[in-house]
C-alpha cells in the first residue's frame, strides 16, 4: 500500500508529517479518558491468534489491565450461546455445490483438491469461513495447537480476577458481516492464493513485535485479501457500530477492550471515532 506520489513542493511536508503520525501511533495500547470519565479505560488491539513463540504481553497491557474492572472483546466468548452460533458456523446446511454453477464447481473442485486436499463433495457441508480459516491455518508457521489467541488469555485473566466480561457484538452478526464481504467464489479465490497469507502473516507478526499500528492497518487492508467492499463491511460499519456503544460501557466501569489491531487506526478506526467524540485518546507507551 503505497502512498501516492506527491507534487515536489510538498514531499517534505507531506514526509515529516506521516513520520510525526507514524512515531506516535506506534502502541498496540491506548488509554481513553476525558469526557466526563472518572476513571480511564485502555483499548488494546490484538492479532487474534499468533504462534506461541512470538507471542507476548507486555507489562504496560498487564499493568492496564489490571486497573480495570471490565473486560470487553469483540465477542463474549464466555457466554454459551455463542458457543453453541461457533458449532453452527462450521457446517452449513445448504451445500456448496448448489451455489456455484457446473463450471464453477469443475473449477472448486480443483481448487479445494489441490489447496486443501479434499474435493468439493466432501467439504460440500463445510462452511465458507470455516474452509477458508482452514486454509489459511495450514501454511502459517506453526501448527494450531502451537498457537496462542490473545483473547484466551485476557478472559483467563479477567476470571482470575473476577472481572466482569461483556462484548461488542456477536457472533451472529460478525459472520454475516463475512458472508456478505465474501462470496463463495471469492472464498475459493482466497484459498486459491493461501500460500500468500503466509508471508501477510510474517508481516503482521513483524509490525505487532514492533507495535507499528499503521503498517498493520496498511497490511490487513492489503487489496489482495479485502477490497472496499470487504473492509467497509468488516472494519468501517463494525467500527462505527462499536464507538456508538462504548461510551455507554466506560460512563460507570474502567474497562480493557481487547479487539483486533485492524480496528484502531485510520480515520475510520476507533481511535479517532473515540476522539470525535469528546475523549482523550493517547498512546501508552
Amino acid at each position: 500500500m503505497k502512498k501516492a506520489t506527491f507534487l515536489i513542493a510538498t514531499l517534505l511536508t507531506a514526509f515529516f508529517s506521516n513520520a510525526q503520525q507514524t512515531t506516535e501511533s506506534n502502541s498496540l495500547l491506548w488509554k481513553i479518558e476525558g469526557n466526563g470519565l472518572a476513571t480511564p479505560s485502555y483499548m488494546y488491539g490484538t492479532i487474534h491468534f499468533m504462534c506461541a513463540a512470538d507471542f507476548e504481553i507486555k507489562q504496560k497491557v498487564i499493568t492496564a489491565f489490571d486497573s480495570t474492572s471490565n473486560l470487553v472483546l469483540e465477542i463474549n466468548m464466555t457466554d454459551p450461546n455463542e458457543a453453541q452460533a461457533m458449532q453452527k458456523m462450521m457446517h452449513s446446511d445448504v451445500t456448496l455445490s448448489s451455489r456455484l454453477t457446473e463450471a464453477e464447481r469443475v473449477e472448486a473442485n480443483s481448487i479445494l483438491t489441490s489447496q486443501i486436499g479434499i474435493t468439493l463433495q466432501q467439504a460440500d457441508h463445510i462452511s465458507p469461513s470455516n474452509l477458508l480459516s482452514s486454509s489459511i491455518f495450514s501454511v502459517l508457521p506453526c501448527k494450531p495447537t502451537e498457537m496462542k489467541f490473545y483473547e484466551y488469555e485476557f478472559v483467563a485473566k479477567a476470571r482470575a480476577q473476577h472481572k466482569s466480561i461483556g462484548g461488542l457484538e456477536t457472533l451472529e452478526s460478525q459472520l454475516v458481516a463475512l458472508d456478505k464481504s465474501y462470496s463463495i467464489q471469492e472464498v475459493l479465490q482466497q484459498i486459491k492464493i493461501r500460500d500468500q497469507y503466509a508471508e501477510v502473516f510474517a508481516d503482521m507478526t513483524k509490525f505487532y513485535a514492533e507495535e507499528n499500528l499503521p503498517e498493520l492497518h496498511n497490511t490487513v487492508r492489503d487489496r489482495r485479501f479485502m477490497d472496499e467492499k470487504a473492509e467497509a463491511l468488516i472494519l468501517t460499519d463494525r467500527n462505527k457500530a462499536w464507538a456508538v456503544k462504548i461510551p455507554a460501557i466506560i460512563k460507570d466501569k474502567s474497562t480493557f477492550f481487547a479487539v483486533g489491531a485492524g480496528h484502531l487506526y485510520g480515520e475510520t478506526g476507533l481511535i479517532e471515532l473515540l476522539k470525535q467524540q469528546g475523549y482523550k485518546v493517547t498512546p501508552v507507551k
